[in-house]
């Protein structure tokens, strides 16, 4: 009884799990949901959507969502055969509006009209016999027809329209044909051909600036594109945004441009006659920047350059947030130089890194757009022989200035300020003269040391006889050396283990070193002004690190920040003031996670930043941002 009770009991459960297998498995597979990413970037000609992948997203599933062809994202994304979808990793969906027209307007078009199609073509060719032989019975048919003249109007209006973008045109002297791409706008054909879309309009007939693929246009050439180009304005419009652009041409006529002067000299004359104009921001709210970097999309790309991207991105999801709309446009300079018009068209640029490709860029814009330097601080040149030029990254000789201030801010009467330095065979060092001349700059009084590294471990008696056992000896390194610094920071323990009384002063690049103990600078109080810095005890700095984790599974490095801080700062301005931002940000000053922003002007109307952070190691081994 027991036995076929206990068989009873098994039979019941194999029952119970063949009914509950299929509940199970749904659970397993449901598919991730994919929603359209509202984030769109134009690289190289083509648009795209910048797609962030989800825990369980398939390509089949991306590729159905954003109607595309597997063929289309392994185009765009050529690693995706070798490594797959991986969560966290942005990919790039080709925008493929004209497939998405040809398919959803038929099927609309067939809803508003399914039973008639049929009985409508039938009385149409009977219509055609009856004109020949008329009878009285298809009278009703020819009635009915005549009465349904306004349902048919629609498709009669689409005849003209698909004429309009026929396969060949005829040609015409002084024009060239040209067949659009798939991945082509009005405006990468007009920068192509080196003329304005309101000309490809008008020598088309067309209303607007919606071109189709396929479609094939004529483009002016010759004298043909002089004599059609005089009433355009093209320096006037390249800063707005596509749709915003033929609403530009048809308000502004030739007179309104004058002479062929750089955007940013001829707002700055403007500026001089309207004094105050900065006090009324336009508000507009949305901003168009172009990023331009050597990411070597299509090969092995710069870890360094896609963390900026990756900042770069999540800025414009939280500059979304706050309601401000912006553009991405962003070009591989692994493809090639951008054009004038491709990146005239931005209100900001940003990028590239290098000092070379930086001179390419400003070469191209002439001016007529800001071009912002993000990382590297040797590019500071470029502000003193090239307009509409920012750079973000403050110079050492900020540093070494801010350095300067602090200590002589910090010093009382008992204090003494002592510059330590190496003995080199070239004389002084570049860090030893521009330190010894910001110390005097901020009035501040000081005495010299200076000791080669090889002269023993005994204390330097240059450096002890300058001391003061009555107050803090704040000693200020003028070298940027490891090996100096090391010997240095051994000198100062000794000193404090003696009874003086320390704190050191010295620039930011001592943190690199890799042979110094980093808790000896905790002992030496020391004091040091970056260009960068992030505290990680900040809450707005928490919640961006949880953010970058979740969404990239990594953590941010300081590219990241910088291109998180740079394209909100950035985006902001151009949101609050419109184009005349450029001539706003030396009285804008503005602090991120990572950088603050200080500009100040210089000679030729380009900008410098000045912003730089005071970072105090503690002795309680705690780190402080001062300011």
């Amino acid at each position: 009884m027991k036995m076929k009770n206990r068989y009873l009991a098994l039979c019941w459960s194999a029952l119970c799990l063949v009914a509950a297998a299929p509940a199970v498995l749904a659970q397993d597979y449901t598919p991730v949901p994919v929603t359209i990413s509202r984030s769109q970037i134009s690289m190289n000609g083509r648009q795209y959507y910048a797609h962030i992948v989800l825990e369980r997203q398939t390509i089949f599933g991306i590729t159905k969502a954003y109607n595309v062809t597997e063929e289309d994202l392994y185009e765009a994304n050529p690693m995706l055969k070798q490594e797959g979808l991986r969560s966290g990793t942005v990919i790039y969906v080709p925008v493929v509006s004209d497939r998405k027209e040809k398919v959803t307007a038929p099927a609309k078009e067939t809803t508003e009209k399914e039973k008639p199609v049929t009985k409508e073509k039938t009385e149409a060719k009977e219509k055609t016999v009856v004109k020949e032989t008329p009878a009285p019975k298809e009278k009703p048919a020819r009635e009915k027809t005549v009465r349904e003249k306004p349902v048919r109007e629609k498709p009669v209006r689409e005849k003209p329209a698909k004429e309009t973008a026929p396969k060949t045109v005829e040609p015409k002297e002084g024009y060239v044909q040209h067949t659009v791409k798939w991945f082509e706008n009005i405006y990468d054909v007009a920068a192509a051909y080196g003329v304005t879309p309101q000309q490809i309009m008008d020598a088309n007939g067309l209303k607007s600036s919606a071109i189709s693929k396929r479609q094939v246009l004529l483009i002016p050439v010759g004298e043909t594109a002089k004599s059609t180009g005089q009433a355009t304005a093209p320096s006037v419009t390249t800063t707005l945004v596509p749709e915003e652009a033929e609403k530009v041409h048809t308000a502004v006529t030739a007179p309104t441009v004058t002479e062929e002067k750089p955007v940013a000299a001829a707002e700055e004359k403007a500026d001089a006659d309207e004094p105050g104009i900065m006090d009324f921001p336009v508000a507009k709210g949305t901003a168009e920047i172009g990023l331009v970097m050597p990411f070597n999309a299509n090969g092995k790309y710069s870890e360094s350059n896609m963390d900026f991207y990756s900042g770069v991105l999540m800025a414009l999801r939280d500059l979304e947030k706050e309601g401000v709309k912006t553009t991405l446009n962003v070009f591989d300079l692994q493809a090639g130089t951008p054009s004038a018009y491709q990146l005239n068209r931005n209100e900001v640029i940003l990028g590239p890194i290098s000092t070379a490709d930086l001179t390419k860029i400003l070469e191209v814009t002439d001016g007529r757009v800001p071009v912002i330097s993000p990382l590297d601080q040797r590019a500071a040149g470029l502000a003193d022989t090239h307009e509409g030029f920012v750079q973000a990254p403050s110079s050492t000789a900020s540093q070494y200035a801010e350095l300067a201030r602090w200590a002589a801010e910090d010093r009382a009467r008992e204090d003494r300020i002592i510059l330590v330095s190496e003995i080199t065979s070239e004389g002084s060092t570049a860090a030893a003269t521009g330190i010894r001349n910001a110390l005097r700059s901020a009035g501040a009084s000081f005495e010299e040391a200076s000791w080669t590294v090889g002269q023993g471990r005994s204390l330097p008696g240059a450096l002890t006889s300058r001391l003061t056992k009555g107050g803090v000896n704040r000693i200020v390194v003028a070298s940027e050396k490891e090996a100096f610094i090391g010997d240095i920071v051994r000198n100062l323990g000794i000193l404090i283990n003696q009874g003086y009384k320390i704190a050191m002063y010295a620039p930011s690049r001592v943190r690199t070193f890799e042979t110094v103990d980093g808790s000896l600078y905790h002992q030496d109080d020391l004091h040091i002004c970056s260009p960068y810095h992030a505290d990680y005890d900040s809450e707005e700095v928490k919640a961006f690190v949880r953010a970058y984790r979740a969404l990239y599974r990594t953590d941010p490095s300081q590219f990241a920040f910088q291109g998180y801080d740079l394209t909100r700062y950035f985006a902001r301005m151009c949101a609050k003031y419109g184009n005349r931002w450029f001539r706003a940000i030396d009285r804008e000053p503005g602090s991120g996670l990572h950088t603050d922003f200080r500009f100040e002007k210089v000679r030729n109307g380009s900008y410098r930043n000045t912003g730089i952070r005071r970072i105090r190691y503690n002795t309680d081994y705690s780190t402080t941002l001062v300011r």
